[in-house]
């Protein structure tokens, strides 16, 4: 009989494996009462653990949400409509230049190195830079405390009004006023966005 193979009441053995009542060894892999275990991998009374992640009678238990500090998107909201305020300024002192003889002889373009003109423009690209590092900031302390943060980046990019009532929502905060001030800010938008049409067409009509 070869050396490394016994049996003894019931058990048998080759190299590294056995078979003890029931009992089966592989090296690592253990099968004990209905136990199996392979490394950090657990299989026990309906149980199932992978490192990390857990799994409780097939139930899963979701990561719990921390508290959000609200100080950034409080700096945004006073941002957003500054910046429109400012941007509307600017150009309508771009504007109120341009009459028929000025741009006849291009006088207008000294509306553009005027000290006005550049501190509006300086303050613009000032609030612009303050909006981008105060959203990002806000965005990744929501993401710190495992929110969905795809929506406030679509929002933050493509529809900035939408980004207070999307966040609202989001941390299930009272609506109320993010509804309110979605409602003043795009307003206000829509206000610059005629202003400068009115603007543009008076120009037109000086010129013809």
């Amino acid at each position: 009989m070869d050396e490394n193979q016994n049996m003894n009441n019931g058990q048998q053995t080759y190299g590294d494996q056995q078979y003890n009542n029931g009992q089966q060894t592989y090296g690592n892999p253990q099968y004990n009462n209905g136990q199996q275990t392979y490394g950090d991998q657990q299989y026990n009374g309906g149980q199932q653990t992978y490192g990390n992640p857990q799994y409780s009678q097939n139930n899963w238990t979701p990561q719990e949400h921390g508290p959000v500090s609200d100080i950034f998107c409080y700096l945004l909201l006073i941002v957003m409509p500054l910046r429109e305020i400012i941007s509307m300024v600017a150009t309508s002192s771009v504007f109120q230049a341009m009459t028929y003889d000025s741009i006849m002889d291009g006088t207008y373009m000294n509306v553009m190195y005027s000290g006005s003109y550049v501190i509006f423009s300086l303050l613009n690209y000032a609030l612009l830079a303050a909006f981008i590092i105060f959203v990002v900031i806000d965005i990744v302390k929501i993401n710190k405390q495992n929110y969905k943060i795809l929506g406030l980046i679509l929002f933050a990019i493509f529809l900035k009004p939408g980004y207070y009532v999307w966040r609202a929502h989001l941390l299930k905060r009272k609506m109320a006023f993010p509804i309110v001030y979605t409602v003043l800010y795009a307003l206000l938008i829509m206000a610059e966005i005629g202003f400068v049409m009115m603007q543009a067409f008076s120009l037109v009509m000086n010129v013809m």
